[in-house]
């Protein structure tokens, strides 16, 4: 996956789940989140009750993390107080099956074989769930108007961390002109993140939320009341197809310096050659599979294909913890990921087809910075390839990307938000899933460890990546060079950070760029793949 900004982006969708005396009636609410005034996610929400219990459904599509969910919430309707959570999250990983037991003062989430407690603040002992869907909120001011509260803590599950989170009614708000008179609004404060949910005053139907500093909006775009269907997000776009193979594959298992079992796939090329050179596929951050599956588009199996079709052993493997590698992804460290490398390069070097003096390592997005660290100071390799690697240390490129659609007059006020949050998982203070993989990284900078790479290096960088900057290259091919006399760069205009084009019209910001390649199905361009192969076959020997 790509590098992805954190807090801000993260906390889009954070609300709560609840239900009262006065709420909204029982019908059909669809809500559409933007960012930029592009669409990001579509919610539709089924709300039902009987005499006894309220229920919640959200049928949820967020466009933008190429993810589907059904949740399913209950509330005691005398007292809304929540009584329980469900939900199946379908993931570019795979599916992830949750559970919440909700007790007095602590909800235990229990998914992916763990079970994880989140405990009320205790200046806030009342606790809701937050699952970043829009569940999370269309039913909030009216619990909260119910309960007569000024402060609650929400238990964001992503991450299960407890949130404190103040309430402010009637704040001096200007009412959007679209909107009716008889919406009001309330000021809920989550951790540092304002949001202003406009409400009707009679329903307590949510009609809008809005994010100021993330220029962002979840609106209430249809309703339709009594109507009461279980919700089903939109069905995933089926792939486009790769090309035809002139190559067999098989799966394969290796270990990592830890006893970690990976799994992954070998493809090797037709033909009378039994030493082919070879090449090893490294993934960007997050939970990808052998294929970098983003989205509907699976960016590796598209580059495994042309280059096996071009006479070269490839080796891709499920990152540890996803799809059928063993390990924990979710615990993961930067070192553990670089064992994972280094792991296939030996088991690589061990197949009976490839030439052992022929193995070159292809690192995407993240992948590029791990690689050079692999890489620096071996002899033993043919050449690596960086397909837009950071020029900079992570925590500057997560900062880059949560300031990229924050209006100029909230800037400042976002990055020093942004800055504290970095800090809280610099100095540990915030825990949870990702967080080792994230403090073990953030500070490494790229330029360090490609000064001491002695392989032939070949740069890919698409000229429109939002995600990486094409702005910051500069930086990281002066110190490539800076010792290095093989060191080839090729920047394709219109190529996104997934090496797609990027769609005619489409704005120019992080989140249309998000939505297309996590919601668009496309192909990596002919020209990155192209320029790809003439570097490998300008550095490779093919041993008959």
């Amino acid at each position: 996956m790509p590098f992805c900004s954190l807090p801000l982006v993260s906390m889009l969708f954070l609300g709560a789940l609840p239900n009262a005396p006065e709420r909204p009636r029982d019908g059909t609410y669809v809500y559409h989140t933007q960012v930029g005034g592009v669409d990001i996610a579509t919610d539709r929400i089924v709300i039902s009750s009987t005499d006894d219990t309220v229920t919640v459904q959200d049928g949820a599509n967020i466009q933008v993390r190429g993810i589907t969910a059904t949740a399913t919430s209950t509330f005691d309707a005398a007292t809304l107080g929540q009584t329980g959570y469900t939900a199946d999250f379908t993931l570019s990983s795979g599916k992830q099956h949750t559970i919440v037991d909700i007790a007095p003062g602590v909800l235990t989430v229990h998914a992916s074989g763990q079970s994880v407690p989140i405990k009320a603040d205790p200046s806030a002992p009342f606790e809701l769930t937050g699952d970043n869907l829009a569940d999370s909120f269309v039913l909030l001011p009216a619990i909260l108007h119910a309960r007569g509260l000024q402060a609650f803590t929400l238990a964001v599950l992503s991450g299960a961390i407890p949130l404190p989170s103040r309430v402010q009614w009637n704040p001096m708000e200007t009412r959007p002109t679209d909107l009716p008179a008889t919406d009001v609004p309330l000021k809920i404060t989550f951790g540092t993140l304002d949001e202003i949910f406009w409400y009707n005053s009679q329903t307590y139907t949510v009609d809008r939320v809005l994010i100021p500093i993330e220029n962002a909006q979840i609106s209430l775009v249809s309703t339709t009341l009594g109507v009461v269907a279980p919700p089903s997000p939109q069905v995933e776009q089926t792939p486009l197809p790769t090309p035809f193979p002139h190559f067999s594959s098989h799966d394969v298992r290796f270990s990592s310096s830890d006893g970690t079992r990976l799994a992954g796939t070998v493809t090797v090329p037709d033909g009378t050659s039994h030493r082919y050179p070879a090449v090893i596929l490294v993934h960007g951050s997050g939970a990808e599979d052998r294929d970098e599956r983003i989205g509907p588009n699976p960016v590796f199996l598209q580059i495994s294909n042309a280059l096996s079709n071009a006479g070269y052993v490839v080796l891709r493997y499920d990152k540890r913890g996803i799809g059928k590698s063993g390990g924990n992804a979710a615990n993961s460290t930067r070192d553990d990921l670089l064992a994972d490398v280094r792991a296939a390069w030996a088991f690589a070097r061990t197949q009976p087809n490839v030439n052992p003096h022929e193995i070159f390592i292809l690192g995407h997005s993240e992948g590029g910075e791990l690689v050079p660290t692999v890489a620096a100071g071996r002899r033993g390799l043919a050449g690596i390839i960086l397909m837009a690697p950071p020029s900079l240390p992570l925590w500057e490129v997560s900062l880059q990307q949560a300031l990229s659609s924050v209006p100029p007059s909230q800037r400042a006020a976002a990055r020093s938000e942004e800055l504290a949050a970095l800090e809280k998982i610099r100095n540990g203070t915030t825990t949870g899933a990702g967080m080792p993989w994230y403090r073990t990284s953030m500070d490494v900078d790229p330029i360090v460890d490609i000064r001491r790479v002695y392989a032939p290096i070949l740069i890919l960088q698409g000229g429109s990546d939002l995600q990486v900057l094409p702005s910051d290259l500069p930086r990281l091919v002066r110190a490539a060079r800076s010792t290095n006399h093989d060191v080839s760069v090729h920047i394709f205009p219109g190529d996104n950070h997934l090496f797609m084009k990027v769609a005619p019209g489409e704005p120019a910001t992080l989140q249309a760029a998000l939505h297309q390649y996590l919601y668009v199905p496309g192909y990596v361009d002919p020209a990155v793949l192209r320029a790809l192969i003439t570097w490998l076959n300008a550095h490779a020997r093919h041993e008959l």
